[in-house]
């Protein structure tokens, strides 16, 4: 069963971590005034960056969920709130590191303020990704639960 929930929870970090970044360059490039065309390997430096720490906490956190019976809302906006902040403070810090790393481009790689802005937006985009990450756990938790 717990299997089951680790596979289910890697399924929903790839679906994840290919659909965020998409929703958010379309949103970005609309509300910047831009062409709202995006290219997934033109741009690739938020789906490289995401994708590693969602679909590892994903598979956590269906391994999580697989164990437990009743989880409570409450409960589960603390996980939503933990889970989200870990991501996108890893997204925003390492992840971009990673990203830079891959391309070849760390010679002109800022790594000091790189981290201190990866922490400040992980921080301020809290109260928009926190709901995302809950709808994410609840639909994952769900799915889990189907089956017992």
């Amino acid at each position: 069963m717990k299997t089951k929930g680790v596979l289910k929870g890697i399924t929903i970090g790839i679906v994840g971590s290919l659909i965020i970044p998409y929703f958010f360059y379309r949103i970005a490039y609309g509300l910047a005034g831009g062409y709202v065309s995006l290219s997934y390997w033109g741009d690739s430096q938020l789906y490289i960056a995401l994708s590693l720490s969602m679909i590892l906490s994903m598979a956590i956190m269906g391994y999580y969920l697989s164990s437990q019976n009743n989880v409570q809302n409450k409960k589960m906006w603390w996980i939503s709130f933990f889970v989200t902040f870990i991501v996108s403070l890893f997204t925003g810090t390492l992840g971009i590191l990673i990203r830079e790393m891959i391309s070849g481009n760390l010679n002109a790689f800022n790594l000091e303020e790189s981290m201190i802005w990866g922490v400040i937006y992980s921080i301020v985009l809290l109260p928009l990704t926190v709901p995302l990450c809950k709808f994410i756990l609840s639909s994952l938790y769900m799915w889990i639960q189907k089956i017992k």
